[in-house]
């Protein structure tokens, strides 16, 4: 089974602690619910002073704030996070309404990971989250979801699409829940059914597991995309940034107020 399970991912990857800090109620709310979208444990709140008891006491995997913030500020949250022997290591990222560039330039000398001026870009934050808390970071969102698939063609196809779903989707990949998983390394046809239309795309199995094996113990396999058109991946991102904002607070206009 060895050969089948070639390039699998690492086991279930643990559920990370972020801090979120915004003094803002609609901005806290959605930062927190959109991260908790993305698999991670969140505890919000709207001062420095909190967060740093928070992070004396909890120790989290990463601190998300805002610049702006009644009695002490972002700034000097991150400059005492940093300056503190043993909170030092915390990466820190900053999302800010602030357009200053002497406030960026203040916070990137004195240590945060990365920096985000509203709204910031899903995938960018995801991106950075990942690089700054991960030894093997995704790339790209990873949205768990459950959607009709076909994988393979004729017969096979056909057998499949009434057997098999994806549960996780990503721009360049998917897993798909499968009673015949195929072996590492089988290039495959696929078609997603993507709200009311077709996705034509070929895949190449990185990973798979038969009943009983991997994370989860169901049988599945790890498909990453080897030929997509650019339109229907620019369909898939739509869709899974669609998902992640379902229901959250919105500008006028319908942008988000993230």
């Amino acid at each position: 089974m060895a050969e089948q399970n070639k390039g699998k991912e690492p086991e279930e990857r643990q559920k990370r602690l972020l801090l979120v800090v915004d003094g803002d109620a609609a901005h806290l709310y959605y930062t927190s619910i959109l991260l908790q979208r993305l698999e991670y444990n969140i505890h919000a709140t709207k001062t420095a002073e909190d967060a740093l008891e928070i992070v004396d006491v909890a120790a989290p995997a990463l601190v998300l704030t805002e610049i702006a913030l009644a009695g002490t500020d972002g700034y000097e949250l991150l400059k005492k996070i940093k300056r503190n022997p043993r909170t030092f290591a915390i990466p820190v990222i900053v999302i800010t309404s602030s357009r200053d560039p002497a406030v960026k330039e203040a916070c990137l000398r004195d240590g945060c990971t990365a920096y985000f001026q509203k709204p910031a870009d899903p995938d960018a934050l995801y991106a950075a989250i990942q690089k700054a808390t991960e030894s093997q970071p995704r790339r790209y969102i990873r949205l768990n979801t459950c959607l009709n698939v076909s994988v393979g063609d004729g017969k096979a196809a056909e057998q499949s699409v009434i057997s098999d779903y994806i549960t996780a989707l990503s721009e360049q990949g998917m897993y798909v829940s499968t009673l015949k998983p195929r072996a590492a390394g089988t290039l495959v046809p696929i078609t997603i059914f993507l709200e009311g239309s077709r996705i034509k795309v070929e895949g190449s199995v990185l990973y798979s597991f038969q009943q009983g094996e991997g994370p989860i113990k169901t049988p599945g396999m790890g498909i990453k995309f080897t030929r997509i058109d650019p339109q229907d991946e620019a369909r898939i991102k739509t869709f899974i940034t669609k998902e992640l904002t379902k229901g959250l607070p919105v500008r006028r206009g319908g942008s988000p107020i993230f």
